[in-house]
C-alpha cells in the first residue's frame, strides 16, 4: 500500500472511532458532522470524501464490526459441529459486541431500522461478509442432510436472520445484554424452526 494510501485509510478510521465514540453516548442523532470531524481531527469536508452521508457512516461502523465478528466466529469454528452449533457460535460472537456496547448498538439498529435509503441493511449485510457466511454454512448443511435440500438457502438465510434481528430486539426492550441469555434465546427460535411447527401439512387457503 503506498504511503498516500495509508494516510487515507488512517483518515477513514479515525472517522469511524470518532463516529463510534458519539453513536456511544447516544447522540449520534443531534451529533453534527462538525462535532464527528473535531472529534476526528480533520477538516469536516474529509468526511465526505471517505462517506457519501451520515447514513453511510453508520453504516461502515457497524460493517466493520460485524465483519470482525463473522471473521473470528468461522475461524474459531469446529468443521464436525452440527449446523445449529456452527450458526450459533457464530452469532455468539455477535452478541459479545452488543453485550460490550449496548447504547452503542441500541442507537445503531433504531437508525438502520429507519434507514432512508432502500437497501442499506442488505448493503451492510453483503459487505460485512454476514451473506456469504450464513449462506456456505446453510448450503453445505443441505450437502450433508441436516437441511431440506429442496429450500431455497436465499429463503433460509432470511428466516433465520429474521429470528437473530428478532432476538436482538426482544433483548435490548429487556435491556439484558447476556450473551449467554441471547444465544439461550436465539437457540431455542432455530430449534422450534428446524424441527418445524406443523405435525401435518397445513391447507393453506386460496
Amino acid at each position: 500500500m503506498s504511503i498516500r494510501a495509508t494516510r487515507r485509510e488512517e483518515t477513514r478510521q479515525k472517522i469511524l472511532e470518532a463516529a463510534r465514540g458519539i453513536l456511544e453516548s447516544g447522540d449520534f442523532e443531534e451529533a453534527s458532522t462538525r462535532e464527528i470531524a473535531k472529534r476526528a481531527g480533520v477538516a469536516e469536508g474529509t468526511i465526505f470524501h471517505h462517506f457519501s452521508t451520515k447514513e453511510e457512516l453508520i453504516i461502515s461502523c457497524v460493517t466493520t464490526q460485524l465483519a470482525e465478528a463473522i471473521e473470528k466466529g468461522l475461524y474459531t469454528m469446529d468443521p464436525e459441529w452440527c449446523f445449529v452449533d456452527k450458526l450459533m457460535h457464530v452469532a455468539s460472537y455477535r452478541f459479545t459486541q452488543i453485550g460490550l456496547h449496548p447504547t452503542l448498538w441500541n442507537v445503531i439498529m433504531r437508525q438502520l431500522t429507519f434507514a432512508p435509503r432502500k437497501g442499506a441493511v442488505h448493503d451492510m449485510m453483503q459487505r460485512s461478509g454476514l451473506i456469504k457466511a450464513i449462506t456456505d454454512l446453510i448450503e453445505e448443511a443441505q450437502l450433508s442432510g441436516e437441511l431440506n435440500p429442496d429450500l431455497s438457502p436465499t429463503l433460509i438465510r432470511k428466516s433465520l436472520m429474521a429470528l437473530f434481528l428478532f432476538t436482538i430486539h426482544e433483548h435490548m426492550s429487556t435491556q439484558n445484554f447476556d450473551c449467554e441469555d441471547m444465544c439461550a434465546t436465539l437457540r431455542e427460535l432455530i430449534e422450534v424452526q428446524t424441527v418445524g411447527l406443523w405435525t401435518t401439512k397445513p391447507e393453506v387457503a386460496p
